[in-house]
């Protein structure tokens, strides 16, 4: 049986250790905060799967075992996530997967990570953005690698959404100036919390041969309230060493929310839409009516997915660098939140 460590006992750090449970893996939970994991025992969990799962083991930042374990998990706040991956580089886990966004912009542990990482062979680094593994951005991945709609002329994708549902998931907090998703510079705000756009963006661009962002601009609707200072809404357009033209928005203040992407083809648009209960990839050629591929699904079901392709990849059946979620994928996520903050409202090269 697989072991895991998650390090992290908030939303996140619940999903993936239900996921992980679901796979029949061994699984620990370490908080720095002792309520964080009482909360996890009483309420958190319980309420969201059922029932407390009570093979999981929970430990305090500090007193947590080391070494032993296959894979290791940081669903952490994003300005603590680099110390604790050079940490955990250390234990030699088979995957150590780190959420979204990588840090904070500029953080002074990213190169000491990445120099670490890449000296060493028996770990694979991979970010939780869970949406590049679905079902959904597979066949979304397909459609545009065989050309169905031709050659691809423009791409968007969008993930606009309201972060009150991110504060009903944790009530604890009165509001984003409680936790780091109110702060730009610890990796909060909607170009940090919404980065998966970003994220499906180079997916998507990949799969498309659309090329590689060579230069960008970056408009930021920037808000300071309580204490906090984040961007409520982020809008890119990004240029591509082949000449194409694509745009990314993310926001905080949607409702509805609306997680979409377009990839507009020589001979017809291909769609792909993230609902609550079911992800969407809609194909129309011009003249015909659409084609429509649904996914029912829950949001336990995206992390399960994720799993998933982790065991998949130790397993060999997935090659690193062709990982959707791979390390380098995260790192031209941060590329380009730190050349958009540095150069805000204004344009940039990469």
């Amino acid at each position: 049986m697989k072991k895991v460590k998650i390090y992290g006992a908030g939303s996140i750090g619940n999903h993936l250790a239900q996921a992980a449970r679901r796979m029949g893996w061994g699984v620990d939970m370490v908080d720095p905060d002792q309520s964080a994991l009482d909360r996890m025992r009483g309420s958190l969990y319980p309420e969201r799967y059922g029932a407390w799962d009570e093979t999981i083991g929970l430990f305090t930042l500090g007193q947590e075992p080391k070494k032993g374990y296959d894979l290791i998990f940081l669903g952490t706040p994003p300005d603590v996530r680099m110390g604790l991956a050079r940490e955990a580089l250390k234990e030699s886990p088979e995957i150590l997967l780190l959420e979204k966004p990588l840090c904070g912009p500029w953080d002074t542990n990213l190169n000491g990570f990445i120099d670490e990482y890449t000296k060493q062979s028996g770990t694979i680094a991979v970010m939780g953005y869970d949406h590049a593994v679905s079902a959904s951005a597979d066949k979304m991945c397909m459609i545009l690698e065989t050309g169905a709609i031709g050659k691809i002329l423009a791409l968007d994708v969008q993930f606009r959404s309201h972060w009150k549902g991110i504060f009903k998931a944790h009530p604890w907090l009165k509001g984003p100036e409680d936790t780091y998703l109110g702060y730009w510079k610890r990796g909060g705000g909607a170009s940090g919390e919404h980065s998966h756009a970003l994220h499906l963006w180079l997916t998507f661009a990949k799969a498309a041969k659309f090329g590689r962002p060579t230069a960008g601009s970056c408009f930021m609707d920037m808000r300071e309230e309580n204490g906090a200072q984040y961007d409520a809404l982020s809008a890119f357009t990004l240029q591509t060493d082949t000449g194409k033209v694509g745009r990314v928005v993310q926001d905080v203040l949607s409702l509805p929310q609306k997680k979409w992407a377009l990839a507009q083809g020589e001979f017809g648009s291909a769609e792909w839409l993230c609902e609550k209960s079911y992800d969407l990839v809609r194909v129309t050629h011009d003249g015909q009516p659409p084609q429509e591929y649904r996914f029912d699904k829950t949001r336990p079901d995206d992390f399960f997915l994720e799993m998933q392709h982790l065991d998949a990849l130790m397993r060999g059946e997935v090659k690193p660098a062709e990982s959707p979620i791979s390390m380098d994928s995260g790192l031209q996520v941060m590329k380009l939140l730190e050349l958009a903050h540095k150069n805000r409202n204004s344009s940039f090269t990469l």
